[in-house]
């Protein structure tokens, strides 16, 4: 008596093939996403503010401040906003804004400090 070859243990039916299929994307999917993180995590440190250029800095630190006049003349024009203290609040600690406000700061108090000191 011998055994069929379609009824053999080694055989996958259906439901077993399309559980391997499943857990073969998935594990791709798993790999796919590990990498794009990574990259994601690259592209971002990167970006980070010690990382950049001096003229990455500059450009940055004019298109953030651009940024944030627009950001306050449309507050203080439109009518129809609440213009109270959390809206302004909002509008200077958006993303890494702190950072170049900062550096403005600093920018600031060395001006002031050379016009002083030259008196």
């Amino acid at each position: 008596m011998s055994k069929n070859v379609l009824e053999s243990d080694t055989t996958l039916n259906l439901s077993d093939y399309s559980k391997l299929k499943l857990a073969e994307s998935y594990k791709k999917l798993y790999e796919n996403s590990i990498l794009e993180n990574q990259r994601k995590e690259e592209d971002k440190e990167k970006e980070r503010v010690y990382n950049l250029s001096f003229k990455d800095l500059s450009v940055n630190f004019f298109t953030i401040y651009t940024n944030i006049l627009n950001e306050l003349t449309n507050l203080t024009h439109d009518k129809s906003k609440n213009k109270d203290f959390q809206n302004y609040f909002e509008i200077f600690t958006k993303g890494n804004r702190l950072v170049y406000i900062g550096i403005g700061f600093i920018l600031l108090s060395m001006i002031i400090f050379f016009i002083f000191s030259t008196r």
